[in-house]
């Protein structure tokens, strides 16, 4: 699988370890092991007939909200400006926190509605209402009544499954993409479940919820399903994750120097590595050393053919390259040994891993629980290369990576409320909305620091974890101002990387993958892990390759094709 029960491929989707990196969700309250529970499909995800579907942004754009900006919040450090790809901008960074917060959404979102609200959390769930002063202080600003049921995060798409199959949904149910691709039947599902928000939304409709409106268009063009707008997105950063590393472990080392190609990388691993000083170079980075050997990020078109990742010469290399990390052992080996993959960031955080591969999100949770008791903790990035040192290349997200439903058939006044409700919930960093939702009440849940910057107190790290976060989705920013050289340094290695984002034949295409192609992801990409970790030959790559295509690849390529004929790109 693409790292020990991580969720489905960040390469074109994050991954769920990957999304909540990218958004700074992966903090003690997010932690855990990975998303599945075994490595088999589970039963209710096996491969089957679900339809699969695809339309271009272009031909999405008469369902699409109009884009309007909120103006209320600009970042001190900006992005990169120009939308390349259909991917969301650079948001930009903050390296102050707003002397003077805006205020989002004036009087109440809520009429006093009581709605349930089904989320996942990676971590011990908080509080219930009645006993959760958080809650209480949200609902109260709102003006309505979110009563969370929050299930486990490594088992969400199982708890997700059984509620669709056994007609027990909640009036808001957020489910991410990652999930939504495991199940085979969710095409058909989605119409008979969720609202169509199309009639409450599309065009200048959605100008009655501005911050909503101010999510970006090609989120928007990935919340159609069957040709309808069928859910409020969570946007993502254009990258799904890079190479981070201790920079303060690097700077004591005169010696080690960042690698510009997959040679290097290995000699940097064999002299970062000291089994007897408990240190190993390397996570499981193999998603990253993906596009340093410049294997696609799904599909290349060559000569008039659609090529999938594994079945190209480049996998292969990369394969064998991520075999060779293994047997010089540079991997730490509790990521070798554990079933259920190993906890890498507090791995990291202790030194015993130099470098990992997460979502630039993680940059700002670890220096959130380390640099208090470690003012030397830092982290950098490592500069984007390539396996032989020419011009690299770097894969993006697809604009959406969690999506929020409504149930069908609850009426207009309430699908109206409910909206109004998400509208609240997508207030952004620097406003009034954004830090109740985030940190809850100061003096009760958070204090500030002398810089003005939120610090959650014991009774909000329990009563505060992420659930409003969820249900709105919002232009992402790096905004931990508490540390403004990891915002800079982040923010400017974004800006320089945003050249080397690798076009596919796919692009600004939403498309709903076929079922067989889905429920076969996981075992392939555990056949492929079994030979980088040396219980299978290197030269099984090819037959892993041919298995994937006779069991649904090669109907997947028919698909695909087709889509890619209808769009006048074949």
């Amino acid at each position: 699988m693409t790292s020990p029960h991580d969720g489905t491929s960040a390469a074109g989707n994050p991954s769920r370890r990957g999304f909540l990196g990218l958004v700074g969700l992966g903090a003690a309250s997010l932690a855990g092991g990975g998303l599945l529970a075994g490595c088999s499909t589970p039963a209710g995800r096996r491969p089957g007939s679900g339809g699969a579907t695809a339309a271009a942004a272009d031909k999405l754009k008469s369902l699409t909200p109009s884009y309007v900006p909120f103006q209320g919040v600009k970042p001190d450090i900006p992005g990169t400006t120009s939308t390349l790809l259909g991917v969301p901008d650079v948001g930009g960074g903050f390296v102050n926190y707003p002397a003077t917060l805006a205020d989002a959404v004036p009087g109440t979102a809520g009429k006093g509605g009581t709605y349930k609200a089904m989320t996942p959390l990676w971590g011990p769930p908080p509080p219930g209402l009645s006993e959760n002063a958080y809650f209480q202080a949200c609902n109260a600003d709102i003006g309505a009544t979110i009563e969370f049921q929050i299930a486990d995060g490594i088992t969400y798409v199982d708890k997700v499954t059984a509620r669709l199959a056994g007609g027990d949904i909640p009036d808001l149910m957020v489910i991410p993409q990652w999930e939504i691709e495991k199940m085979a039947d969710f095409n058909r599902a989605v119409d008979q479940t969720f609202e169509d928000l199309t009639p409450y939304l599309q065009g200048d409709k959605v100008k009655a919820y501005p911050m909503l409106a101010n999510l970006p268009t090609t989120a928007w063009s990935f919340s159609v399903f069957n040709g309808k707008l069928m859910s409020v997105p969570f946007p993502t950063d254009p990258f799904p994750y890079a190479l981070l590393y201790r920079k303060d472990i690097f700077d004591q080392h005169s010696d080690w120097a960042l690698p510009k190609t997959a040679d290097e990388l290995f000699a940097l691993g064999k002299t970062i590595t000291d089994p007897k000083a408990k240190r190993w170079a390397f996570g499981d980075i193999h998603e990253m050393v993906w596009p340093v050997f410049k294997v696609p990020q799904e599909w290349r078109l060559e000569g008039g053919k659609l090529v999938y990742r594994y079945e190209t010469p480049e996998w292969e290399e990369m394969t064998a390259f991520m075999r060779k990390l293994f047997e010089a052992e540079l991997i730490h080996p509790n990521v070798i040994s554990s079933n259920r993959g190993a906890n890498e960031k507090d791995l990291f955080a202790s030194g015993q891993i130099v470098v990992y591969r997460d979502g630039l999100g993680a940059w700002k949770e670890m220096l959130q629980q380390h640099r208090g008791k470690n003012p030397k903790f830092a982290i950098d990035v490592m500069p984007l290369f390539s396996h032989d040192g020419s011009t690299p290349i770097m894969y993006h997200n697809k604009p959406a990576g969690i999506f929020t439903f409504v149930k069908k058939g609850l009426g207009k006044d309430k699908i109206a409320e409910l909206l109004s409700i998400l509208n609240w919930c997508a207030a952004p960093f620097g406003t009034k909305e954004y830090e109740l939702a985030t940190y809850g009440v100061e003096g009760k849940h958070f204090n500030r620091d002398d810089k003005g910057v939120p610090q959650y107190t014991d009774l909000g790290r329990k009563e505060a974890q992420p659930s409003y976060v969820f249900l709105g989705g919002r232009p992402i920013v790096a905004d931990y101002v508490a540390f403004p050289d990891a915002v800079q340094g982040n923010i400017g290695w974004q800006n320089a990387s945003f050249k080397y984002i690798e076009k596919t034949p796919l692009d600004g295409i939403r498309d709903q993958r076929p079922s067989r192609m889905a429920g076969l992801q996981i075992p392939t990409e555990d056949k492929f892990t079994d030979v980088m970790r040396g219980r299978r030959p290197v030269s099984d790559v090819k037959k892993i390759a041919a298995e994937w295509r006779r069991d649904g690849g090669d109907e997947a390529r028919e698909f695909y094709m087709k889509v890619l004929r209808d769009n006048g790109r074949a």
